[in-house]
């Protein structure tokens, strides 16, 4: 590989703490900054507006600052229209054809980084003609993606053979033109077909270069997309100032593809997808396509699992029960994925063997599986000093060994989710310094723990890395770690923090991110907290399980509440939230149970999901202006609220946001919302009336299940389907008018509504369920249109025909015809 080394440029880089693309064209600034014009424009003459090839480091720095934003400005526009499912894909490769300095590689990383998309570069070949830019690009490529494999090829696209460029089968490849194609110097077909011939599986095209305005040049990019064959994902032509408005640059953007990339399975699964899969003999649960093994519902002994399963999903067979009997589960070699927790809590779990087709293991699977032997068939997962390891990026995936004392091997860099989670025994542990990162939940709920020592090279803290460990006494933070998630000492109620680093400080018993002004953590365990009004973000997590603490004064400084932020504060009784919060997150207030009185501020625009859940004594709500959607499961479990006030800006109300909220007897849902998620209001006890908005399309699964109160329904014109026990056990409802929109009834939507005694049902419902008016005991009439009869016959069951209306009327005219008279 030809790489920069021992200059002056390569010190600086060494030492470029987070590179940006920004960062590095700086360099070239300063350099230019510190010459005079007359010779900045003699070399910017000398590279011929970039057009010819670079020789001198003083022509690569010009090139750099003069060049390169606009470089940077056509990339991101057209990484931005690569298809998303790209970004899913945990490993890619990259070729950057004519690469320079590599600042496609680079705009790509700076890319990723901006999205937040973590995705790792296997590999990245470079080409380029020029030896001293493709050094530099090795060198800026070396920094960015340090883990890559990086190949150099000093080379025109003519001189490129097939020894030069690769694709695998199994990892997609992103190949990156920047400002390449218009040059008319090489062979296009030639440079077309050398490329086809090497293509494997998945090949995302990035081209970008100069706009001409229908000269040759400009036809070069389209012909090489009908040359290789791409499937358009995105194609336009900037004029001048259309990119940029205070630069006069022209662009030509063509993002195109070859090949499919297999569907992202993930191994997270709902309740939803567990209700509507399919179930074996056995009791488990397979997705209806087969691919993903979901839940095993029932104890098994031993469980082969079927041949063709791709994913083991998260806590696929956790055992709720420590006393199950699972010793033995057979995975097959088409498994490449399995999820989290996926055999925890299997004290009796025997033997597994990791087939070599698993390309990914999720948190700790075998959490607390005391008695377990992991043997693995792939390279990529080792058993090794009583660790499940992962040997790509030396992360300690699962505890095996189970014994007190612990000391981690050097080789190790990562102490990955959960790896320890839950070991109650562990006394004793000895982190090395050659581990950098401490996933979430690595030491979770280990109870017996007193004491770790942090090395030095630690960076990263996962969010309650330490939580739950009563035993906990003391902790020092290296001055190496620069993040720090979630609440790392959730519930450690004797902890002394000790803070080494001045990004982290500890101030009024909290723990303060300095450089953001966030509470991490509360370490003071006292019942009333009053917050520094330096303060801007309420961290994710920073008060769950502050059982003491009662009630806290919030700045107006604090502009977020993160997510749990005050989850399972179980005695907080009051809280005054300021103007200033614009968002409260996820699960903010969840199982804050003696909270009773809430006001959220008109500045806040979406209640999120399980917000308020769990708080049991709030009695009263209301939703201001600003607010547009209330979140799943917002208000689940609120038992005593009885009033609550949706304003007209809300358009959607989330699935089982009011499920068990039994003391609410009416709601106005405003004629804003168009969206009512399924369960929405289920087992709602008390609630009498309700009015569906004009705008809602859908009545979904148990929507109003178990309202056993409810004596009047309006069904808008606007609905279509009316889903699965929408109404099951409204055993108060006698009478429902189902509206001319209405084309399907779905199983058990009225199942158990006792007093029912008359459905009106339009001609333009086509299909009615199984079982849709099963234990109707009260039903009297079913009023359908004039000369239905025959169509309402088939939908029903047969017990029912008695019961429709014009069917009596028909029966009556055919005896009134018989008569002598």
């Amino acid at each position: 590989m030809l790489i920069e080394q021992t200059t002056t440029y390569s010190y600086k880089l060494k030492y470029l703490d987070n590179p940006t693309f920004d960062k590095v064209r700086d360099f070239a600034k300063r350099f230019i900054d510190d010459l005079p014009k007359e010779l900045v424009d003699g070399l910017y003459e000398e590279i011929n507006r970039g057009v010819d090839q670079l020789a001198t480091e003083p022509q690569m720095l010009v090139y750099l600052y003069s060049f390169g934003n606009m470089h940077q400005a056509k990339l991101n526009v057209a990484f931005n229209h690569i298809p998303e499912v790209f970004f899913d894909q945990p490993e890619i490769n990259i070729i950057d054809y004519g690469c320079g300095q590599a600042i496609g590689t680079m705009c790509y990383a700076d890319f990723l980084s901006q999205k937040g998309i973590t995705q790792n570069i296997k590999s990245v070949t470079l080409i380029e003609p020029s030896e001293i830019c493709l050094k530099r690009a090795a060198l800026h490529v070396s920094k960015f993606f340090p883990n890559a494999e990086i190949s150099t090829i000093n080379k025109t696209f003519d001189e490129l053979s097939d020894d030069d460029i690769n694709c695998e089968e199994d990892v997609p490849t992103l190949h990156i033109m920047s400002n390449v194609l218009d040059l008319l110097d090489f062979d296009l077909e030639r440079f077309a077909e050398l490329i086809n011939d090497k293509m494997k599986g998945y090949n995302q095209f990035v081209c970008v270069g100069p706009y001409f305005g229908f000269q040759e040049k400009d036809k070069r990019m389209k012909d090489l997309y009908l040359l290789l064959n791409g499937d358009e994902n995105f194609c336009k032509f900037y004029e001048q100032y259309e990119l940029n408005a205070d630069r006069a640059w022209t662009a030509q953007i063509r993002c195109f593809s070859n090949g499919e990339l297999e569907e992202e399975l993930s191994t997270e699964v709902t309740e939803e997808e567990i209700e509507n899969g399919v179930e074996d003999e056995f009791g488990v649960v397979y997705s209806r396509d087969g691919k993903r093994l979901l839940k095993v519902k029932y104890k098994l002994k031993s469980y082969i699992i079927k041949n063709g399963t791709k994913l083991i999903c998260d806590g696929a067979f956790y055992n709720d029960n420590i006393k199950g009997k699972l010793q033995q589960v057979i995975i097959p070699n088409s498994v490449v994925s399995i999820g989290d927790d996926a055999f925890g809590n299997n004290s009796s779990l025997k033997k597994i063997i990791i087939p070599n087709s698993v390309k990914y293991i999720g948190a700790n699977p075998f959490y607390n599986c005391k008695n377990v032997e992991v043997i693995s068939k792939t390279s990529r997962f080792i058993v090794k000093d009583g660790f499940l390891i992962n040997s790509d990026n030396h992360t300690i995936i699962s505890n095996l060994k189970r014994c007190n004392n612990i000391v981690i091997p050097n080789t190790i860099t990562t102490i990955g989710n959960s790896a320890f989670r839950g070991w109650y025994d562990l006394q004793q542990i000895i982190i090395p310094n050659s581990v950098t990162s401490i996933g979430k939940f690595a030491f979770f709920g280990c109870r017996s723990l007193e004491h770790i020592i942090i090395p030095n090279s630690v960076t990263i803290i996962g969010g309650g890395a330490f939580g739950y460990n009563s035993s906990l006494k003391k902790i020092n933070i290296p001055n190496s770690v620069k993040c720090i998630d979630a609440n790392p000492f959730f519930e450690c109620e004797s902890v002394e923090v000790i803070s080494k680093s001045s990004r982290f400080i500890i101030k009024d018993g909290l723990l303060i991110d300095n450089d953001n002004q966030t509470i991490i953590s509360n370490l003071g365990r006292c019942n009333n907290v009053e917050i520094p009004n330096t303060i801007t973000i309420i961290g994710d997590s920073a008060f769950r399980g502050c059982t003491v603490l009662r009630q806290i004064t919030i700045p107006n400084s604090i502009t977020r509440i993160e997510a749990d932020a005050f989850k399972d504060c179980m005695e907080l009784q009051k809280v005054t939230i300021p103007i200033s919060v614009t968002r409260i997150g996820k699960g903010a207030f969840n199982g804050c149970r003696l909270l009773q009185q809430f006001i959220i501020p008109e500045s806040v625009t979406n209640i999120e999901e399980e917000t308020f859940k769990r708080c049991e004594s709030l009695k009263e709500i209301i939703i201001p202006n600003s607010v547009k959607s209330i979140g799943r499961e917002a208000y689940m479990f609120c038992f005593s609220l009885k009033k609550i006030a949706i304003s007209k800006s809300v358009t959607s109300i989330g699935a089982k946001t009011f499920v068990c909220c039994r003391s609410l007897q009416n709601i106005v849902i405003p004629n804003s919302v168009k969206t009512i998620g399924e369960s929405a209001f289920y087992y709602c006890t008390s609630l009498q009336q309700i009015i569906i908005p004009n705008a809602v399309t859908s009545i979904g699964k148990k929507t109003f299940g178990m309202c056993t109160s409810l004596v009047h329904i309006t069904v808008p014109q606007s609905v279509t389907s009316i889903g699965e026990e929408a109404f099951v056990w409204c055993k108060s409802l006698q009478q429902i008018t189902i509206p001319d929109s209405t084309k399907r009834i779905d199983k058990k939507a009225f199942k158990y509504c006792t007093s029912l005694q008359i459905v009106s049902i339009p001609n333009s419902v086509t299909s009615i369920r199984d079982s849709t008016f099963s234990d109707c005991r009260s039903l009297q009439e079913i009023i359908i249109s004039e000369g239905s009869v025959d169509k309402f016959k088939q939908m029903l069951p047969e017990k029912l025909w008695d019961k429709l209306y014009y069917l009596k009327k028909a029966v009556e005219t055919s005896r009134n015809d018989d008569l002598p008279f």
